[in-house]
């Protein structure tokens, strides 16, 4: 019995003194950003980015372009001398997004067009208080700016109830609803 209990514990304590010395593999911290595939047509560059989340790119296509589109060092890369200005489209399953910069990296203008997003809460409570009983099908998100701000944004509302069919035109700005076309 007595030497069950010492093989015990020269076993316990072989275990013990084995755990303390874990071996590490080497780890290797390095930046890997998400570079995006650039298609070249013309003077316009379309580049595709994956969404890290769904939802990234049309929450706010501006602050995306800003986070994923490095312009300074693009244009550092591609600069000729000779272009004045750079249209740059970004393409998602949502829509697209058009901006043209200056030769110094500055937004000039932008203008996107999105297709079945998220309404805002605000709006979908207002939508579906006045036209109670009506689908919403699809709707279109449209903005356009100059130099990085959007000043005109609207939606585009198609609803259906049975065979009527309604479209609205809402200002994001101006939250009631304008109804373009009934029939």
């Amino acid at each position: 019995m007595r030497n069950f209990f010492v093989s015990l514990m020269i076993l316990m304590w072989a275990g013990i003194g084995n755990a303390q010395f874990t071996e590490l593999k080497e780890a290797r911290v390095g930046f890997d950003p998400v570079l995006p595939e650039i298609t070249v047509d013309g003077e316009n560059y379309i580049f595709k980015i994956e969404e890290k989340y769904t939802g990234e790119f049309e929450k706010d296509p501006v602050a995306f372009l800003d986070k994923y589109c490095n312009i300074e060092a693009f244009i550092d890369l591609v600069q000729d001398g000779k272009t004045l200005e750079y249209q740059v489209e970004v393409q998602s399953t949502k829509g697209r997004m058009k901006a043209k910069y200056c030769k110094e990296g500055n937004l000039q203008r932008v203008s996107y067009r999105l297709k079945n997003v998220l309404l805002p809460a605000s709006l979908q409570r207002d939508i579906y208080s006045k036209y109670e009983g009506w689908n919403m099908t699809r709707n279109l998100h449209i903005a356009r700016g100059v130099d990085g701000d959007v000043q005109k944004e609207y939606y585009k509302i198609r609803l259906e109830q049975g065979d009527k069919v309604q479209k609205l035109k809402i200002d994001v700005n101006d939250v009631k609803p304008i109804e373009i076309s009934s029939l």
